[in-house]
């Protein structure tokens, strides 16, 4: 029992996480403007096109595909019949060299929370940001990723002491960065479906085109992923952080 606590205790991809400040990428600035900040908080989610060149978002989308061999529905832990999606984790300094562009992609979605400091953003604050980002592949074969809130929200009575401490990561989930690798002019499907809290009649469609880049409230967007004709990759950097009162 102990060592099984030990193991849940210890369960976390934070432990070399860094500060918004120590995370600062000045081409990240070059994209995200203090009018994105107002409409994060405005309306819980932002999209921004076209932040990737067409060279660089060739270069990344290389590299990714150079990982589909590490990818696997096994690496998220979710039951198959929540999500079918293919992924791994990438990190500036991994041993495999994911090339200039991907690593690019990576420095963009890392340099974010300090923007959110820089303009204030007033939903959360005391950002920590992962090393890592999770790199998804979605087949053309009917995969999905069901409805869901990327910030777990259940209480420690609902989730048991165990699953309470395992989920230490999702349970401070603030923001969530999205970066598409796909062709800039997509028509594969793959939406990516968002629901506006508090209002079931409400729901935004984003296309995953190439150099599309989504960021929302972790604490309040449920969204989905609807099946796609193509192959679909997306770059999803989960920043963590404390939510306003």
């Amino acid at each position: 029992c102990v060592l099984v606590l030990g193991e849940a205790y210890t369960r976390t991809n934070l432990s070399d996480a860094q500060t918004a400040k120590e995370c600062r990428y000045p081409p990240t600035s070059d994209i995200i403007t203090e009018s994105h900040v107002r409409e994060l908080e405005r309306n819980d989610m932002v999209v921004i096109r076209n932040v990737l060149t067409n060279s660089e978002l060739d270069g990344a989308r290389r590299s990714a595909e150079a990982l589909n061999a590490t990818m696997d529905t096994e690496n998220h832990g979710n039951a198959n019949d929540v999500r079918q999606d293919h992924i791994c984790l990438v990190r500036e300094g991994d041993t495999t060299d994911h090339g200039d562009d991907m690593i690019h992609c990576i420095k963009l979605l890392r340099g974010i929370p300090y923007l959110l400091d820089r303009f204030g953003y007033s939903a959360s604050a005391s950002f920590v940001v992962p090393r890592q980002c999770q790199l998804a592949r979605y087949l053309p074969d009917g995969s999905i990723y069901v409805r869901h809130l990327d910030r777990c929200t259940s209480t420690l009575a609902e989730m048991g002491l165990l699953g309470w401490m395992r989920s230490s990561d999702y349970r401070h989930r603030v923001v969530t960065a999205i970066l598409y690798m796909n062709s800039p002019k997509w028509e594969g499907g793959g939406n990516l479906r968002c629901f506006e809290e508090d209002n079931e009649e409400s729901l935004i469609d984003v296309i995953p085109a190439g150099g599309t880049l989504v960021l929302f409230d972790a604490s309040k967007i449920e969204h989905l992923v609807q099946p796609s004709s193509q192959e679909r990759y997306a770059l999803t950097l989960f920043i963590n952080g404390v939510l306003s009162p």
